[in-house]
């Protein structure tokens, strides 16, 4: 990966767009499942059953305790989506954050607005007692896999290592 430099501030001014980052209501969820649909197709997997998709959301809009979900707002249209659980870990003393979900629609790309949501994040886990915030990458054969480990480099994440799964 090349030399990183720092996201650069105040989108608004110098692309003359603007949005709001706020915590999800019930009324976004059937726009923030759509837009998981497609972060999912967009990482080479399978749109999600969409009923399926705004039940948890539903659930995160709900239950604060379980996570949270956070959307981007432009022109009344959701523009990005960022979903995290809050976790226990003994390794970890206290709880953490694992960002499930992250999805900025194409247009918006480029323009901080992956960084706002991932600032207003932190402020949240912060007045939770969240110290610890973690992520995993996409698979290798992502073809923006360098830019979005860039894209957290720049926001303060260091590497920890590798993630594996098993679906039972």
């Amino acid at each position: 990966m090349s030399e990183l430099s720092p996201i650069e501030p105040d989108a608004e001014e110098e692309w003359e767009v603007g949005w709001d980052i706020r915590e999800a209501t019930h009324a976004d969820v059937p726009a923030a499942a759509a837009a998981i649909n497609q972060l999912l197709e967009e990482l080479g997997g399978k749109a999600g059953d969409l009923e399926e998709l705004e039940r948890v959301a539903h659930a995160l809009v709900d239950d604060g305790s379980a996570g949270v979900l956070l959307v981007a707002e432009n022109l009344n249209e959701i523009v990005g989506v960022l979903g995290v659980s809050w976790q226990i870990a003994i390794r970890i003393p206290g709880r953490y954050g694992l960002i499930q979900e992250m999805w900025v629609h194409p247009a918006f790309r480029g323009m901080t607005m992956g960084g706002d949501l991932v600032v207003a994040l932190f402020d949240i886990a912060r007045r939770q007692g969240v110290r610890r915030l973690e992520v995993g990458l996409p698979a290798e054969h992502y073809p923006h896999l360098d830019a979005t480990e860039a894209f957290y480099v720049n926001n303060g994440f260091t590497t920890i290592g590798t993630r594996m799964r098993r679906l039972l």
